[in-house]
This record gives C-alpha cells, structure tokens and sequence, in this order.
C-alpha cells in the first residue's frame, strides 16, 4: 500500500540572503509564502505517544528505536485560538506487544489497538488537517524527532511516498523552552505537569495522553506574551546541513545560533574554520579569542572573544550527532560580562587544574 505525503508545509520564512559561508536568517514575526505574500498562519500544537521494542534494547530495530502509537494535535490560528483538533490511536506494526513501560505509562493494551489504522493513513490525514502553513508547537524537542523518524522508517519500507513532507530549515516552537525564558531563568526545563499546576490550569484529564497533552500545551501556550512565541523559534535538527551553502544562523533577540554541515568523523568538526571562527554580533567583523576554545567536557566547547568596539562575546560550540551518524556543530554566541568571563576563566583554571594531577598520578 501506498499513502503519498506530497505535501507543501510553507513554514515561517524569514528575511533571507547567503553568502559563501551560509545561509542567514533575522526572525521576524512576519510569515511569507514564496509569492512574496503573508500566510495565513495555523500553530499546530502536537504531542505524541510511542512504543518501543518489548523484548530489549538489542533486539530493536536501530532505524526506527520508538514506534508512534497516538497522535493528538490542537489548531490554533494566528490569534492563537482553537480553531480544531485532531486525535488518533494508531495501530503498531513493528512492536505489536506493548513494553511494560508504556504500557505502565499510558494505561493501554494490546486489545486497544484492534481496528485502529495504522501510521501511514494516519500521518497522511494529519498533514492534510494541518493545513497550508503550519507552525508546530511541542513540549520539548523530542516528539518531532520520532515523527520524523516514523516517517522515515515508512518511506524506506514503501508505506509512504512523496516528498519529504516537512521544511529546511525546519523552525517550530518548544513550548517547554519559552515557558522557562518567560517564567525562570531559560535553562531549566520543567514536566508539562509542573508548568500546569505553576499557570493554576485546571487538571480536566489525565497526563501522558497524546490529546490531553496537546491540550494542556496549547492552553500554556495561550498564556505566553507573543511577542516571546514568535521571537524564541526553535530549529529541529533530525535533519542537518549537508554543504556549506545550507548551514544556518540565525539572529535572536541577544544571541545568534549557527549550525554546521555535517563531518564523517568527529574530530573534524573542531578543525574547520568556519566552525571555529569568532564575529562581533553587532558589526560581523571577526574577532580576536582572548580565551582560546577548550574542551569543558568533551562534547562542548567555549572561549571568549573581543571586539574594540563592541566589546565582550561568549561563544559555546556543541558537538553533536545526527540522524545520519555525522557530526555536526551547533554554536551560540552572545554578549558577555565581566562576570561571564571570570566564570570562563575559572572552568579553564580547574580544567587545567585537573589535567596536571592526572597527569602526575
């Protein structure tokens, strides 16, 4: 069987040019067709639920590790009110038996799933409830990872055909970052159920229910400024550059965020240039490192760098791996205090710190 995915998802295009190194992005809150004209904008606030291999980690196919078994989405229109919804339980068909994990989590058995269709007819009437130009909306990054990877997973067996039905670069909004840019400090990533008893929503449904959980995630979304929903966009990464004129960076509202081609080998990636290379984000001009980069823990790197005009920068390289088992670089860069600096400084002291006693051990 067969289901096409020939699908046109115009996401939130941006103010757009390339130069040889890559290709920049300035987030606006404007959303842009490729005519030139603004789109009608629908945020489509989706939650997942999955299955994984019941018999071990050993015996799970290594291509497709969660297999997606619910679907709930909540359709809010660019005013962010509900305007639709969308839920389904979806019938396995690689892990047929339940691991006793979801089974414990999600309150459901194998006799739930006799009749329910299966993920291509699914996945092939959600694209079309989407919509023209959706936005997606999760809690965390990880649920368009596993949608992608489903995906994926049916396309290369012959159950899906089209094209690639999500954009690049993919933008979309982790709900569960900006409640924390909004509420606490940024870093800290709390449960749904923790930002739903902070906001005082009422609890009407149970958690780890796909639509209940797109529910509570659209209301929290709801309750964000959104000006901070259209500025804090987030980019998926299961699929990364793959030549220079993709890599990407973006200008936020205080950082810029740069993502790199991917490398064959790991150590390759902090030996180019580019990667490497330091700007100003006021002027774009490269900038001498006062602290050279170093290693904090051996998947993340940092220095600090100076402009004579502009000042202090921080930048932090991440190393990470993709769905193609490359590796690539993702790097922030912001403005740094005196305060920021001296914290740099003192990781490096206690880094070198540590080295020297290994050694004489």
């Amino acid at each position: 069987m067969e289901i096409s995915t020939n699908f046109s998802s115009d996401h939130e295009q941006i103010d757009e040019g390339t130069d040889s190194r890559y290709t920049e992005f300035t987030l606006r809150s404007v959303f842009v067709l490729p005519t030139g004209k603004c789109a009608a904008v629908n945020y489509i606030v989706l939650d997942l639920e999955w299955n994984q291999c019941p018999y071990g980690k050993k015996n799970e196919d290594p291509k497709l590790p969660f297999e997606i078994i619910e679907i709930g989405a909540v359709k809010l229109d660019s005013s962010f009110q509900q305007i639709g919804t969308f839920h389904e339980t979806i019938r396995p068909v690689l892990y047929r038996k339940l691991h006793y994990m979801t089974r414990n989590v999600i309150h459901m058995t194998e006799h739930d799933f006799e009749g329910k269709r299966t993920f291509p007819h699914v996945f092939a009437d959600f694209l079309v409830w989407c919509g023209a130009s959706p936005v997606f909306c999760t809690w965390g990054p990880g649920d368009l990872t596993e949608l992608q990877r489903n995906v994926r997973w049916h396309i290369d067996h012959g159950n899906l055909t089209g094209r690639w039905p999500f954009p690049f670069p993919f933008f979309y909004r982790d709900v569960q970052k900006i409640f924390s840019y909004v509420h606490e400090d940024g870093k800290k990533r709390r449960s749904l159920e923790w930002a739903v008893e902070y906001l005082q929503i009422e609890k009407t449904e149970e958690f780890h229910d796909a639509f209940s959980d797109a529910c509570y995630t659209a209301r929290i979304l709801q309750m964000l400024p959104e000006e901070d929903i259209r500025c804090y966009s987030s980019i998926d990464t299961y699929h990364t550059p793959e030549k220079r004129s993709e890599e990407i960076l973006v200008h936020y509202n205080g950082y810029t965020k740069y993502i790199s081609k991917s490398f064959p080998l790991r150590e390759s990636v902090m030996k180019d240039r580019v990667i490497t290379s330091t700007r100003c984000l006021v002027c774009d001009q490269k900038i001498r490192r006062s602290i050279r980069w170093f290693s904090d823990n051996g998947r993340n790197y940092l220095c600090i760098a100076q402009c004579p005009e502009h000042g202090l920068f921080r930048s932090k390289i991440r190393i990470r791996q993709n769905s193609d088992n490359g590796w690539y670089a993702v790097k922030t860069t912001r403005k740094a205090s005196l305060e920021d600096v001296e914290a740099v400084k003192k990781k490096q002291e206690t880094l070198r710190h540590r080295r020297r006693l290994h050694r004489m051990s």
